[in-house]
């Protein structure tokens, strides 16, 4: 059956309302956090399909260093692009909550500070991208380097179980014990989150396929012209 974009983005857009309106308006304030426990409805989807996102990243790096296969190359880039986006929205959401919470918005918590060097080492992914010309060469070393830089991502993950921190934990002895509408307001959000970034990634990788062919067809013509 032909997928039909228009259809997926419309129940998208669906589920996204409905979980919006679940996290502001039917889930009850938490007993310690209160109304600050919405922040949490939409950080945690945002963290879940950033490092989901990065995964298919350094799947796509490397498919694409065993095969040499563009096309693997063009999914890496464009999951690593969304990762550094949804990274970007899980650091700003995070330091949101972390002054409603904590009273400041950085204290160089183990999660936040690996998050945040998380986000620099894909950062650093396409200033290399940009450094390198030739297509071939720049696609394997950026593959190789995205390969170094997804060490981060489990890093960033374990971070608050190998130090101390003050970041909350989904259970009773971590601060944050959920109650059944609290959960069906968060299953809500990461399901709309997921639909989203599925919608997403697809036009991100048709546009880099795109542009892949116009450089393709450009580079030819200069070439017969030349």
């Amino acid at each position: 059956m032909e997928f039909r974009d228009d259809v997926f983005l419309g129940i998208t857009v669906v589920v996204n309302v409905l979980a919006i309106y679940f996290a502001l308006f039917i889930a009850p304030a938490e007993v310690a956090l209160g109304e600050l426990v919405r922040v949490f409805y939409f950080h945690l989807p945002q963290a879940i399909v950033c490092y989901l996102t990065l995964v298919i990243s350094l799947v796509g790096a490397v498919l694409f260093l065993r095969t040499k296969q563009a096309k693997y190359d063009a999914i890496s880039e464009s999951a690593a692009l969304l990762g550094l986006v949804y990274g970007m929205i899980t650091l700003v959401s995070g330091s949101i909550w972390a002054n409603a919470a904590w009273g400041v918005y950085w204290n160089w918590d183990p999660r936040e500070t690996t998050t945040l060097v998380l986000w620099l080492a894909y950062v650093g992914y396409f200033f290399l991208r940009m450094s390198v010309e030739n297509p071939e060469r720049r696609a394997s070393v950026s593959a190789a380097y995205n390969v170094l830089a997804f060490l981060t991502v489990p890093l960033s993950y374990m971070s608050f179980i190998i130090w101390p921190s003050l970041h909350p934990r989904l259970s009773e002895g971590g601060g944050l014990g959920l109650t059944g509408t609290m959960v069906q307001a968060l299953l809500l959000n990461i399901l709309g989150g997921l639909l989203f970034y599925v919608w997403i990634i697809r036009k991100t990788y048709g546009v880099r396929l795109t542009k892949d062919e116009l450089e393709r067809k450009l580079s030819e013509e200069v070439r017969i012209a030349g």
